[in-house]
């Protein structure tokens, strides 16, 4: 009897314990501790996860799935952030507090600044604190997942811009939003270091994007880099490093699953059994194709000041290796700025971005899904004549080759005979005249120019294929091709701004201007397909970025 009795309360002791580990529902209402008026579309998550929901019109939310001992977190814009540990309650009302010092927020807005607290617009910004503390080749990857409504999708490419789009497609002409960059309009922002950012503000809906337009129609990205600012002389120096691979790869049978399967179709249609006598191999087309790239951030800058005048330099060095073997990507940056003051209310200043930068081919990788895994890669062939010996790219079998060839063709071809080089240059001078005692006026002229080359040499490539004797050829020519394009821009900004505070509550601000935008586009291209012996591509002391042509 009292063994019995100790079971059953080690039972009723077990079930405790297991409730209490049960997930619970929490609800709960969400007020603005100022006024006490329910909090609207404040985010409530449970930390450290992915589950979370987002208050209704009278500040209540239901959460589900919620641990027993989980951590509730509360958000919202220009709110104070708030913890709760839930402690098995399923009952949580929460009072949030304004972030003062995060309304008192200078914001750029167009044409002008102004502060969060006096916005009535959607507009986020994002601090170079924030675009700093994820090294990348492109500021825009730094924005992924911190910014509501924004949807960054990186492709893979090393240097490659990521795709943006702000609050869905909203065109079937392009989704790409308006840069402005240090007030330059322009449509993309890759020769930008992300050292070099001072902050990035993103305009959403049409009353923050109306003075823009239809170019703001898909949303604006507005970039201040560094400036000089007051103080002594500072240096600052800092590198990163770090690898990407592909995670999530395709899973493809092997060479035994292949055989079976395959087999199996041919037996269905009545056909002979396969001959695998040279193709024995047992190749996984992805470890062939990919690759962990290595990537390496290094910047430094300096900044100083003296008594009227301050200046700030940086440079950057990017590399970043591609998941495919053989891309490879590299970028040098210089950013200049330097402001004088000539008087109380007068001053002058400038500032130059220039980038230079390497970009790979893009190269096609669908053909290693379908590339059946029995093919060798290479083959060691020996020429019966020369007795030589050359590593060659090995055939398809003949089921196959109508469709595809060897998919390392891609990289070890394309990879190491297409180049792209890129130059640019955008800068801007301005003076800025305070008028009267509220009155300030500002001219800024701005220019942008930037030259692209792209040289591709495509060879005759050889196969070894163990149905013919000898080498095998695809096609019967090589070509070379050459593109350049020039792009300039000019712009002129002329803005006079009002601003006056009234009884130190009530701000007025009034602008008026005119922006005039000259853009140039050129492009030079050209091509020849000729026999091995008229194009030069293997001569003593050759270096792969340049080729030569005769006609």
């Amino acid at each position: 009897m009292k063994l019995k009795t100790i079971l059953i309360l080690c039972f009723l002791l077990f079930l405790v314990g297991l409730s209490a580990q049960q997930p619970i529902t929490v609800s709960g209402t969400v007020t603005e501790g100022a006024t006490g008026d329910p909090a609207i579309g404040v985010t409530v998550l449970v930390k450290g996860t992915t589950n979370g929901t987002v208050t209704g019109i009278g500040g209540d939310y239901t959460l589900s799935n919620v641990p027993a001992n989980a951590t509730l977190m509360f958000s919202y814009i220009g709110m104070l952030t708030v913890e709760e540990s839930v402690n098995g309650r399923s009952v949580i009302n929460i009072s949030m507090l304004e972030d003062v010092q995060a309304l008192d927020e200078v914001v750029v807005i167009g044409y002008g600044t102004a502060r969060k607290r006096d916005l009535t617009g959607s507009i986020v910004s994002v601090s170079a604190g924030e675009i700093a503390d994820r090294p990348s080749a492109n500021p825009l990857a730094s924005l992924q997942g911190k910014v509501a409504g924004v949807q960054i999708v990186n492709t893979g490419r090393a240097g490659q811009d990521p795709e943006i789009r702000i609050r869905g497609t909203n065109s079937i002409n392009g989704y790409k939003p308006l840069y402005i960059v240090d007030g330059l309009f322009s449509d993309n922002i890759s020769h930008i270091n992300p050292s070099d950012v001072e902050s990035m503000e993103i305009l959403k809906d049409p009353s923050s994007l109306a003075i823009f337009g239809v170019r703001g129609a898909n949303g604006v990205i507005i970039i201040s880099t560094k400036k000089a600012k007051a103080g002594q002389t500072i240096v600052n120096l800092n590198t990163s490093f770090g690898f990407k691979e592909i995670y999530d790869r395709i899973d493809l049978t092997s060479a035994a699953q292949f055989k079976e399967l395959y087999d199996e179709q041919r037996n269905n249609q009545g056909a002979q059994p396969y001959n695998y006598n040279y193709w024995g191999a047992d190749t996984d087309w992805q470890d062939e194709m990919f690759q962990s790239g290595f990537i390496t951030n290094n910047n430094i800058s300096i900044t100083g000041s003296g008594d009227r005048s301050r200046f700030y330099m940086g440079l950057g060095y990017t590399s970043e290796e591609g998941s495919i073997q053989t891309e490879k990507f590299s970028k040098i940056t210089v950013n200049l700025s330097s402001e004088y003051n000539v008087t109380d209310f007068l001053k002058f200043g400038f500032q130059v971005n220039g980038a230079k930068s390497k970009t790979p081919d893009a190269k096609g990788v669908g053909s290693i899904v379908r590339a059946a895994p029995i093919a060798p890669t290479f083959y060691d062939y020996t020429d019966p004549l020369t007795d030589k010996t050359e590593r060659l790219l090995h055939t398809m079998p003949e089921f196959q080759r109508a469709q595809l060839w060897n998919p390392l063709v891609e990289t070890y071809i394309r990879g190491n005979h297409n180049l792209g080089v890129n130059h640019r240059v955008a800068g801007n001078i301005y003076g800025e005249l305070k008028l009267l005692e509220n009155f300030t006026f500002k001219t800024t002229l701005s220019l942008d120019y930037a030259i692209n080359e792209a040289r591709a040499f495509s060879p005759v490539v050889y196969f070894y294929n163990p149905d013919i004797p000898g080498k095998e050829n695809v096609q019967d020519r090589q070509s070379i091709s050459q593109v350049k394009s020039t792009e300039y821009a000019a712009q002129g900004d002329h803005i006079l701004t009002y601003q006056n505070t009234f009884d130190d509550v009530h701000s007025l601000t009034v602008m008026g201007g005119i922006t005039t935008n000259y853009r140039e586009f050129s492009l030079l291209e050209g091509e020849r397909s000729e026999l091995l012996d008229k194009i030069y591509f293997s001569v003593p002391n050759d270096n792969y970025d340049k080729w030569w042509l005769t006609a």
